[in-house]
């Protein structure tokens, strides 16, 4: 006798229809159904791995990149045969490093905080311009204002 395999439990969640509304729209995003990108979200999420502090983990990108100058500036020029490579790559992992630190920020809702810290980098007033052309770059419409 052959078996069928256990259908899947039904369940439900209660939200606001805001937080719904921005689900849906990250679903959508990812091409899924709002389900399964709900059950896949939740199993990504580690409740025994530390958790991040954002404010200081930014603190740290800052001290790299500040201690990264400092390093650059004594070393000698790089041979002009692989500067490219060189410079395409190291700009690649940081500004993976950027957008993950951005992407952070923006899902746990501290985008004011994102905006701020910009705003001290770069010059106020720049903060909010770089958080919006990045949500528009990626094509993000879910991160309130």
């Amino acid at each position: 006798m052959t078996r069928r395999p256990k259908r899947p439990g039904k369940y439900s969640l209660s939200c606001t229809d805001e937080a719904w509304e921005r689900i849906g729209a990250r679903a959508s995003r990812d091409d899924m159904p709002v389900s399964a990108y709900l059950v896949r979200a939740a199993l990504a999420v580690d409740p025994t791995r530390a958790k991040v502090d954002v404010a200081r983990a930014m603190e740290q990108q800052q001290t790299i990149a500040e201690a990264a100058r400092l390093l650059i500036a004594h070393l000698p020029p790089v041979p002009p045969e692989t500067a490219t490579s060189f410079w395409t790559t190291l700009h690649g992992r940081i500004s993976f490093l950027v957008r993950m630190a951005m992407d952070d920020m923006l899902e746990k809702g501290a985008r004011g905080d994102l905006e701020r810290h910009l705003d001290r980098q770069f010059g106020a007033g720049q903060g909010a311009n770089m958080v919006a052309a990045y949500l528009e770059r990626t094509r993000r419409d879910d991160i309130p204002e």
